[in-house]
């Protein structure tokens, strides 16, 4: 395969076949589980996952590897074939409708992915906005990234991408792939993770589940937690003055103390339910919806 189509899209794939087979296997895929691979590359997975499930969506930017993994998905007698249930979508899957599809096939969505590292950004927001066509996720991050993505409060790595992301999904860390196992070889290892949209029927506190449910679609929230972490290394007391402009430094002064909030804490050390007690407060003294 030629090395410059892969950089083109960011792409490194995966050419150990035994962590190919490990990430697979954890998925634990059923025959009754509608599937959606992004960025198959050579295919590694999409061999896999071939007799294992329902169908297959395999979505690819670059019409090249999605003919290549076609060809190759068709040269094997699998399920899939059999079934005429595999479709292959050439598009950018940030344009792609995941809702959409989840509807046509009227079933919850399994993903899986080795992601490009240039779009992992976009796609988590993505993913957060139409979670309600998953069941879950098995990704593949740049280990940096997905130490973000798992950073609780205390913890360097906390971001607000990290506030984020876990106020809409349960995130576990399942491995991690040391980067000699890509080609191209990229800079950095990379880490296989498990999301599942968060399951507000677990917490007893009824409030609670309704206070994350509100901040996980709330832009005032998204707001305020960049807001926030425009000053991480500052405590909340030092950073009054420069955030939120536009409210007197009184109220921001009250909104903290009315939430509990601990005036000498820095924004990577607030816990989600910290974060949405802010949150909560400024909307109401905003008198915002």
């Amino acid at each position: 395969m030629d090395n410059n189509k892969k950089v083109k899209f960011g792409q490194n794939f995966l050419i150990n076949k035994e962590i190919a087979k490990n990430i697979v296997k954890s998925c634990n895929f059923t025959e009754n589980d509608n599937v959606v691979e992004i960025g198959p590359g050579e295919g590694i997975l999409t061999d896999l996952l071939a007799d294992k499930v329902k169908t297959l969506t395999i979505i690819e930017i670059d019409p090249f590897y999605l003919s290549y993994v076609e060809g190759k998905l068709f040269l094997n007698n699998n399920k899939l074939k059999k079934n005429d249930t595999a479709k292959f979508v050439n598009m950018d899957v940030l344009q792609f409708n995941f809702i959409e599809l989840s509807k046509t096939l009227n079933s919850k969505l399994r993903l899986i992915s080795n992601l490009p590292y240039e779009i992992s950004s976009p796609i988590m927001a993505k993913f957060i906005k139409e979670k309600e066509a998953f069941l879950d996720f098995t990704l593949m991050f740049q280990k940096e990234f997905a130490e973000r993505l798992l950073a609780q409060s205390d913890e360097s790595a906390r971001s607000a991408f990290s506030v984020i992301a876990e106020a809409n999904f349960e995130i576990e860390l399942l491995f991690n792939v040391f980067k000699e196992n890509f080609n191209p070889q990229p800079k950095i290892d990379s880490s296989v993770i498990r999301m599942t949209p968060l399951d507000l029927n677990k917490f007893e506190d009824l409030k609670y589940s309704e206070n994350i449910k509100w901040a996980a679609n709330s832009p005032y929230f998204s707001y305020l937690v960049h807001q926030l972490f425009k000053l991480r290394r500052k405590k909340l007391r030092n950073s009054i003055y420069a955030s939120f402009q536009g409210i007197p430094p009184d109220i921001k002064v009250k909104m903290y103390e009315d939430s509990n909030i601990d005036l000498d804490k820095r924004p990577q050390s607030l816990t989600l339910n910290e974060f949405i007690k802010i949150a909560i407060k400024y909307k109401d003294y905003l008198g915002l919806e």
